[in-house]
């Protein structure tokens, strides 16, 4: 019988990688729920600028997770993953030299160009045994959970109490600490890609990156994080026309993340209904669909507000594991991984980068509701695919 025991070599790289995701999204999530307030308040502030400085992140993540990854393929994962924090802790220094909204877009977007997701995804399956990586998936993507609550929950306090710029003074000493936990805890893959197998054919290449199987994850990564940057865009201005006060977005942020990340610990470890998880992909997409009906149909109304916001997190924690989870599983050539995988967080980022940009602009023309409106036609557009890719 074989052992599916996770053994100390991939327990020490699961938590080394649970602590690096950890470290660096704190700072890259701290900013989402702020930033469309404290960025009125810099020097040529306006709407669509904040969106562009969030969006900005996603898009020169777009332009080097690819490269990152093919350079991985061939000179090793390990110094890749290094490179790319040190570029992200030089770009939290440029976002706190001044205090104008273009310093801060320039700052996110050199954090952006150390797009290590990918390569951290393709480290991982490399040192974790194929029936394990679920499990190392799921951990770390608990602890990427874990990160978001606590960025969420301590953004509006960190600026509150410390100012704007020290959630970028807290996301450069942080990545230090994640070039520390690379160095020291985590291993070098030996599975570089050989000199003969460098002259594989292009074309052939691209045909199997690209596939109908992959691309059903490209497209679901990008549109769950479109939509979850549109929604951090003006979930702030509802929760305030319905009479909950800035200072306390936080309680909601909280309760609501907990409660999902409990109902996805539940699903992953102790949940066993074959139909349910063969089909999850469709299922929490058909309730991301609801939640944004809901929304909708809100009205500024607190507690409709609080509980569509809890239909998403649920819905997007899920995939969030399950993706890369299946993602992985699917890929049958290993010298292809760090690409694959770098397309993915392509695709994830690009979703950032749209929907920042894409709301930011919108905003300044429709309503909340018409926003609202537009992200539910994204999401049934999401699961018509979804369902007939996958037949």
């Amino acid at each position: 019988m074989k052992n599916y025991k996770m053994n100390f070599l991939e327990l020490q790289v699961t938590l080394s990688f649970c602590v690096v995701f950890f470290l660096r999204m704190l700072g890259v999530f701290a900013v989402l729920p702020i930033l469309s307030k404290y960025g009125l308040r810099l020097n040529d502030g306006n709407k669509f600028l904040i969106g562009l400085s969030i969006g900005i992140y996603g898009v020169t993540q777009i332009i080097f997770q690819i490269p990152f990854g093919i350079l991985s393929d061939r000179f090793g994962r390990k110094e890749l993953i290094i490179f790319g924090l040190f570029i992200f802790f030089i770009g939290s220094l440029v976002a706190i030299s001044t205090s104008s909204i273009w310093t801060v877009i320039i700052g996110r977007a050199i954090q952006g160009s150390g797009a290590i997701s990918g390569v951290s995804m393709a480290l991982l399956s490399d040192l974790i045994r194929k029936e394990n990586r679920i499990k190392s998936i799921s951990i770390i993507g608990a602890s990427f959970a874990i990160s978001f609550l606590i960025s969420i929950v301590s953004g509006p306090i960190i600026a509150e109490n410390f100012g704007f710029f020290s959630i970028f003074w807290i996301s450069a000493i942080l990545s230090i600490f994640s070039i520390l936990t690379i160095i020291f805890f985590i291993p070098s893959s030996d599975k570089k890609i050989l000199k003969n197998q460098k002259k594989y054919i292009f074309k052939q290449k691209i045909q199997y990156i690209f596939n109908k199987i992959f691309i059903r994850f490209y497209l679901g990564v990008f549109s769950l994080h479109f939509l979850l940057t549109m929604n951090f865009l003006i979930l702030p201005y509802e929760f305030e026309h319905s009479g909950l006060l800035l200072h306390y977005h936080w309680i909601v942020y909280l309760t609501t993340i907990i409660i999902s990340f409990f109902i996805l610990f539940f699903i992953v470890f102790y949940f066993k209904f074959h139909f349910f998880l063969k089909n999850i992909i469709e299922i929490c997409v058909f309730f991301i669909f609801l939640s944004f009906l809901f929304f909708l149909l809100s009205n500024h109304n607190l507690i409709c507000l609080i509980f569509s916001l809890q239909i998403f997190f649920i819905a997007f924690n899920i995939l969030e594991i399950f993706f890369p989870s299946y993602l992985s599983q699917e890929i049958s050539i290993n010298h292809y991984k760090g690409s694959i995988m770098s397309v993915y967080s392509t695709s994830q980022f690009l979703g950032i980068a749209c929907g920042g940009i894409l709301n930011g602009w919108l905003y300044t023309f429709f309503s909340t509701k018409d926003i609202f409106l537009f992200e539910l036609f994204i999401a049934f557009i999401w699961f018509i695919f979804s369902f007939f890719c996958k037949k």
